[in-house]
């Protein structure tokens, strides 16, 4: 056995390993007609999208002055998301997602159909990004459309597609890119040590230290992660990611397979080893920095704020269930999960909390006891190339699969009483792909049946997308069907009875004020400082010639909103009822 060296020696020798070598994809039949396949299937299953309407946060993206008139690029990088809007929220900081909705309404301007167009896209994008990234590891085809076409069907990717601002898979193909930019430094790399190989000149180590086309492949890479963390928040995750991704990849340059097991197992390799996958990773964590500077920037000061103040007893108490929500948002979408109960456990409970513990707790022993067998099934079956792609994805997977979900378990950053969401697993669920393509691959003479039943999944996917989409055809519809599975959500409570008096505001102008006036009532009611309730309760009593009450109505309308359009309408009202004008809002 070889004597292990010491730290010095063993971190010069440590290398990035190649990943396996890309295929000729422009010559080869099946990936166009993979690529073919996948974009058809993810059109024909999202076309009813193109049809539906703005909803939710679409409303203020299309009204906001920033989006609609050029000059505001640089506003984009220095200030919030909602910082146009009067008291809006200082927690969002996506410079170049409101960049790409920028380009949404120069290119489509107030068409809903346009602007759904383009959210397919993306998520065609990122499902094509995937569909390399996986082909590139395992070099396989067939493993590259399974992971693709299951990720692009998953039903939990329809509120990412079908409400058109959603940042998600603009993030992705950030994300997806850098991760692909990565491979192809490590493999450019490798490439150009192997080519300097045996060669004795200073020129020849030089070679072998830095090759200029594998340094431009690192830059975009890098790059694309900073592009990824100007899209959302949660991508600030990905300078852990790609460490993880560089100790894996690090090895030692050492002649034999014994020295090698003997030199990887001692402590001063594993040290050398952090190190070095600690100092590829410092770029990417200077972005980052860079990105929370410019975040400071934006938001005077500070990184953002707590939207609520929970204990963190509290928080971790939740967590069980949270994770709960959404292992069933990936492995058993036979509903909607675009919200969920949110339910903060206070107290330790049996139901609350113990029962989601001890579930999320079996499937973490059962996937990483499968990740550890996939590991060693690779590393055992398959020649040592074939064995790093595979490792490869798993790992990147893996690392996918959980990193990005880490953020939205700080519900202190979360709105109160809305953290559960389907969408949140949109990066998760394409690191769980590669996890199922990896598994595939390895599957032996077992991967013709796998491959049957997951073209059936597949079709059961589609179909239960197709099914799920028609809840986001608009505001009414989505808080309709959302409050139906989901009764114990005051968020969606409250958002139903907001899009029920945007209906009746519609109703309005076609003099059905009879009919409405009850909604208005119900909602001034319930939600007392819901000022578009009062403002409809004024206008319905104006028609109604009922004047007192409408001038009380539209006065609280406006005490609540200080919208200029419905101050004036109130004074406008007691000038014509002879009163004195202007009147004090308080």
């Amino acid at each position: 056995m070889a004597a292990p060296l010491d730290a010095s020696k063993q971190h010069q020798k440590l290398r990035l390993a190649a990943p396996p070598a890309r295929l000729n994809s422009l010559s080869n039949p099946t990936f166009w007609l993979a690529a073919l396949c996948l974009s058809a299937a993810v059109f024909a299953v999202y076309s009813p999208s193109l049809h539906y309407h703005f909803i939710l946060d679409d409303h203020r993206f299309t009204s906001d002055p920033r989006i609609q008139t050029a000059g505001h690029l640089w506003e984009y990088f220095t200030n919030y998301v909602w910082a146009q809007f009067t008291g809006g929220p200082p927690s969002f900081y996506r410079p170049l997602f409101i960049l790409w909705v920028r380009i949404n309404f120069v290119l489509n301007e107030m068409s809903p159909w346009g602007w759904h167009l383009l959210s397919i896209a993306k998520h065609l994008a990122v499902a094509l990004l995937l569909f390399f990234l996986v082909r590139r590891l395992l070099r396989d085809t067939t493993a590259a459309f399974l992971a693709a076409i299951l990720f692009a069907l998953h039903p939990a990717q329809t509120e990412c597609v079908a409400w058109a601002t959603v940042p998600d898979p603009l993030m992705g193909i950030a994300i997806l890119g850098a991760l692909l930019l990565f491979l192809r430094y490590a493999g450019e790399s490798a490439a150009a040590r192997n080519k300097s190989a045996g060669k004795k000149s200073r020129k020849a180590e030089a070679a072998k230290a830095a090759s200029p086309s594998a340094l431009r492949w690192f830059i975009a890479s890098v790059a694309f992660c900073f592009l990824a963390m100007l899209t959302k928040e949660i991508a600030i995750v990905l300078p852990a990611i790609f460490f993880f991704l560089a100790l894996l990849m690090l090895r030692s340059d050492v002649h034999s397979d014994t020295a090698r097991n003997a030199d990887d197992s001692s402590a001063s390799c594993i040290l050398s080893r952090f190190l070095a996958a600690l100092r590829l990773a410092l770029p990417f964590a200077g972005v980052a920095v860079l990105y929370l500077l410019l975040r400071l920037n934006a938001f005077a000061g500070k990184l953002g704020s707590l939207t609520q103040h929970l204990p963190w007893r509290s928080i971790l108490l939740t967590w069980p269930s949270i994770l709960s929500f959404y292992a069933k948002v990936l492995l058993w979408p036979l509903r909607s999960y675009a919200y969920g109960d949110p339910a903060l456990a206070e107290n330790f409970s049996v139901q609350g909390v113990l029962l989601p513990a001890l579930a999320v707790g079996l499937l973490v022993l059962c996937g990483a006891a499968a990740l550890f067998w996939l590991w060693q099934k690779a590393s055992r079956d398959l020649p040592s190339a074939e064995a790093a792609g595979v490792q490869y994805a798993l790992s990147i997977g893996a690392l996918l699969f959980v990193f990005p979900i880490l953020p939205a378990l700080n519900l202190n950053v979360m709105n109160p009483g809305d953290f559960l969401h389907g969408r949140y697993v949109y990066l998760p669920s394409a690191g769980l792909m590669m996890l199922v393509a990896a598994a595939w691959y390895l599957a032996g003479s077992a991967r013709k049946p796998l491959l049957w039943v997951a073209g059936c999944i597949a079709i059961a996917f589609a179909v239960l997308t197709v099914s799920q989409e028609k809840q986001w055809k608009d505001d009414l519809t989505l808080f309709t069907l959302s409050h139906q599975l989901v009764p114990n959500n005051p968020w969606v409570a409250l958002n139903l009875e907001r899009a029920n008096v945007q209906a009746a505001l519609a109703q309005i102008e076609q003099g059905h004020c009879g009919d409405v006036l009850p909604v208005f009532d119900r909602v001034t009611r319930e939600y007392p400082q819901e000022w578009s309730a009062w403002a409809g309760l004024g206008y319905c009593y104006f028609q109604m010639n009922n004047l007192p009450k409408a001038e009380e109505s539209l006065h609280r309308a406006a005490q609540l909103s200080r919208d200029p359009r419905t101050i004036e309408m109130w004074q406008e009202l007691r000038a014509h009822m002879g009163l004195s004008s202007p009147a004090p809002l308080d």
